[in-house]
This record gives structure tokens, C-alpha cells and sequence, in this order.
């Protein structure tokens, strides 16, 4: 990924970003303060020992009736843990007027709780309606917005925010998926990827929250600087 997050970023998504960096700080210290993760939250009323592995939860997704956007987690079999990941979350987009939803990226997390990677997937995967990465991010960030009391109110602004402060890296994620999915003639999207089932990711990268967060600080410290001492 982009050593340059910021660069040529449009000043909505530095907005967001903005914003979004004070929500996620707060719900990461809320969490914190009482020894708890997203996932214990998100899982608080569902023991672990009764979860049905890799099956949607919650099981007909999350969805905001306003946005349209939703997601869903699923969970790994702890025999088939690897790499120390527990799951993931499937984020979505409403697909404009249309019945169906389009996958912006998915969040992988450790066994302890963290995001840990990002990567984008196959339309088989999910069963996506595949849309061109320039339309997706058009949507992006404000079409993923998650108010919604269940499963978790928290893990929804959760997730709100982490998009927002992500777009750089998912951007860049997106427009790599879009590279994968194109043919040698330079068609879009490539049949014979899309049928092919041993293509399960198209792009990804590792997270590192606390750079993400820092690239933040520097910006708004770069902004703050410029309002004090403009150019000239």
C-alpha cells in the first residue's frame, strides 16, 4: 500500500477521516476501560461454545434500513485457526436502486481482537453484485454508515468509523481488485476470474491500526499548522 495515504484525498474523505478518528479512539477506550474487544462485544450475548462456525452472524446480517449498507462476521473453527486469525467482518454497500448489496472489503481479526488485515473478495464469495471500483468509492464513506441497536450499536460505529479512517488503503484495494478482475484486451470484469473458485481473494494488505491512527494525527496537525501560519 501507499506510503502517501493522504495524497490527493478529497476533502470529504479527510472530513470523515477526521471525525472518524475521534469515534474509533473513543469506542476503542470504552472498550478497553472495561477488558473488553469488539468481538466480545459484538458476541456479549452469544457464547462462544454455541457458535455456529463460519455461519453469517447475525445470521440474516446487519443491515441500516437508511444507508442499506450492512455486514455480517463469520467466525473460524479454532482446529483450522491459522496466522492467529479468529474471522472476519463483510462489509457492504447498498447497490444504488438495485435489490442487491456490492462488498467494499473485508476485516480480518486476531484472536485478541484487533483488525489485523484488509482484503477484498471474489463476487462467488459473497455473493456480490460486482461494481466497478470507481463506483464504490463515489459511495464511500458516507454509504457505509451502521445505526443499529443489534446486534451491537457500538461494533456498528465501530465499523462506520474504521471505514472512514481507511479509505486510503481501501482505495488502493479496490482499485488492485479492479486490476485482477480485468482481461489482457483490457475487458472488465474477467469472466474466468470471476468462475474461477480458487480465486477467493483478489487484493489485500496488512493493518496496522496505530500507523493508520498516527497518519491521522500528522495530518491534522499539518492542517492545524497551515490555519496558524498560512502560506505567503
Amino acid at each position: 500500500m501507499s506510503d502517501a495515504p493522504f495524497h490527493a484525498l478529497p476533502d470529504d474523505w479527510l472530513d470523515a477521516g477526521l471525525a472518524a478518528s475521534d469515534e474509533w479512539r473513543s469506542i476503542q477506550s470504552a472498550l478497553t476501560a472495561d477488558n473488553q474487544t469488539v468481538l466480545t462485544e459484538l458476541f456479549r450475548d452469544h457464547p462462544e461454545e454455541g457458535f455456529d462456525y463460519w455461519a453469517h452472524f447475525p445470521q440474516d446480517d446487519a443491515r441500516d434500513p437508511v444507508s442499506g449498507a450492512r455486514f455480517y462476521y463469520h467466525a473460524h473453527d479454532p482446529a483450522e485457526w491459522a496466522s492467529n486469525e479468529h474471522g472476519h467482518f463483510h462489509l457492504f454497500v447498498a447497490d444504488g436502486n438495485e435489490p442487491g448489496f456490492a462488498h467494499v472489503v473485508a476485516v480480518s481479526m486476531d484472536r485478541q481482537g484487533n483488525a489485523q488485515r484488509l482484503f477484498t473478495t471474489n463476487g462467488w464469495v459473497t455473493g456480490e453484485t460486482i461494481r466497478p471500483a470507481a463506483q464504490l468509492l463515489a459511495q464511500l464513506p458516507n454509504g457505509f454508515e451502521i445505526n443499529r441497536a443489534r446486534p451491537s450499536w457500538l461494533v456498528g460505529r465501530w465499523l462506520t468509523s474504521l471505514v472512514a479512517l481507511l479509505m486510503p488503503q481501501i482505495r488502493e484495494l479496490l482499485e488492485a481488485r479492479d486490476r485482477a478482475l480485468t482481461t489482457d484486451s483490457g475487458g472488465w470484469p474477467d469472466p474466468e476470474v470471476l468462475a474461477d473458485r480458487d480465486r477467493h481473494v483478489l487484493s489485500e494488505c496488512p493493518l496496522d491500526m496505530e500507523a493508520v491512527l498516527a497518519d491521522w494525527s500528522r495530518r491534522l496537525e499539518a492542517m492545524q499548522a497551515q490555519l496558524i501560519s498560512p502560506p505567503g
